[in-house]
């Protein structure tokens, strides 16, 4: 089986999504044409590894009745909170390199924390500045500058200001991704869980569109409750202090250990331990859900013979480790 796509009718504008590592937003126009054109638009579609809503917020553009889910609250939270704010509001969001990791070593963070942290860090892993202790004050300040005497984040190349300076200020690309996915408040309202994807196993008659994590890799399981009791984080605190430095301790899925640095000795930090991702299972699932929907998995590569690809994406490519082979981004359908 083979899916079509006519590039003709492909929505016209930039595809939007949050900034986040792994989003399809480069081919998000093109997967949500090839469901329309294949499969049309009567049927809901789960976009069940959601991420960060690349997918979801072009299907809504296009029309459809769409479910946003994914494992981790703060990323749907994060693509709700800017959808439901102002421009102005959006100009808050850079912070700088003093005020980032301030945010950072926050044990409560707000949905608009988590944001700043996703603007403001590289490769928005939300743990390091964007830029370097040498100049991030210097980019901080000319965004600022820009966004104060131009009112702009798009475009600001063309500014006296930037042409002053001639330096590429990434908060304000972030920004303009964020602007570009504010429109969807004029649009629909998202309809969000967090769920593992075998919560949706009694779904029919629906389009499951599935980006799991790629075969064999970490990061995808229940995700255990973040916030801790006041006596649970003292306790396992106390712990770590007669403990030699660099001593990691794990239980009921938490990973607890203590800064080691001048600035973070003796200050505890906890994270959720997450397993590799049983791809196994997952396909087993994917297969049973596909007699009674359309399921579509976007991987590079599938290892089960069940499934097959129904269109590769040249665009979307990827090297093996080493540098010595490519590979691109396909859908898969179990075998007609």
């Amino acid at each position: 089986m083979e899916l079509v796509l006519d590039e003709k009718k492909i929505r016209k504008g930039k595809p939007i999504g949050l900034p986040y590592v792994g989003s399809k937003k480069k081919i998000s126009k093109k997967i949500v044409e090839i469901i329309k054109q294949n499969f049309g638009t009567d049927k809901p579609v789960y976009d069940i590894f959601g991420g960060g809503g690349a997918i979801t917020a072009e299907l809504i553009l296009n029309g459809l009745d769409v479910h946003y889910n994914d494992l981790d609250k703060s990323i749907t939270d994060m693509f709700q909170r800017v959808i439901s704010q102002d421009r102005e509001w959006i100009k808050t969001l850079i912070v700088s390199r003093e005020e980032f990791v301030w945010i950072r070593d926050k044990q409560d963070k707000t949905v608009d924390d988590e944001l700043k942290l996703l603007v403001n860090s590289f490769g928005n892993n939300r743990k390091g500045y964007l830029y370097g202790v040498d100049i991030a004050d210097d980019k901080y300040e000319l965004a600022v500058k820009i966004i104060s005497n131009h009112d702009m984040f798009s475009g600001y190349k063309q500014t006296d200001t930037y042409k002053n300076r001639m330096a590429t200020v990434q908060q304000l690309q972030q920004l303009g991704q964020l602007q570009q996915l504010w429109q969807l408040q004029q649009v629909n309202d998202v309809v969000t869980t967090n769920l593992d994807y075998k919560n949706f196993s009694n779904i029919t008659e629906s389009i499951l569109y599935l980006d799991p994590p790629y075969e064999n890799s970490v990061g995808y399981n229940e995700i255990c409750p973040i916030k801790i009791p006041v006596e649970k984080y003292q306790t396992m605190r106390d712990k770590l202090v007669k403990l030699p430095s660099g001593t990691k301790l794990i239980e009921d899925c938490i990973e607890y250990k203590l800064g080691t640095s001048d600035n973070n000795r003796n200050r505890m930090y906890y994270k959720t331990v997450q397993d590799v991702f049983d791809s196994s299972a997952f396909y087993d699932w994917a297969f049973s859900m596909s007699k009674n929907n359309v399921v579509l998995i976007s991987s590079y590569e599938i290892s089960d013979d069940r499934f097959e690809p129904v269109f590769e994406f040249k665009t979307a490519r990827s090297t093996f480790q080493g540098g010595t082979g490519k590979r691109y981004e396909k859908l898969f359908m179990v075998k007609q």
